[in-house]
């Protein structure tokens, strides 16, 4: 049997090419809803086209095992 060249898929390469296309997502869905819910330093906030930020509640880090609802 001969050696087959498979492509090395490394942790750095998925995390480079996730962050670049939920940055994407995200631009789109502000763009189409005018907003979109993220976390950011620790709250949950809204993000508005016009760059206002909402928050909408402190992220408390003893909640392990909670449900995330995506909109």
């Amino acid at each position: 049997m001969g050696k087959t060249n498979k492509r090395y898929i490394t942790k750095r390469l998925v995390v480079k090419k996730s962050n670049g296309e939920f940055k994407r997502a995200a631009s789109k869905a502000i763009q189409d809803n005018g907003y979109v819910i993220v976390a950011k330093d620790g709250w949950i906030v809204k993000e508005y086209l016009d760059g206002n930020i909402e928050r909408i509640r402190r992220i408390d880090t003893n909640d392990v095992n909670q449900e995330i609802i995506l909109d």
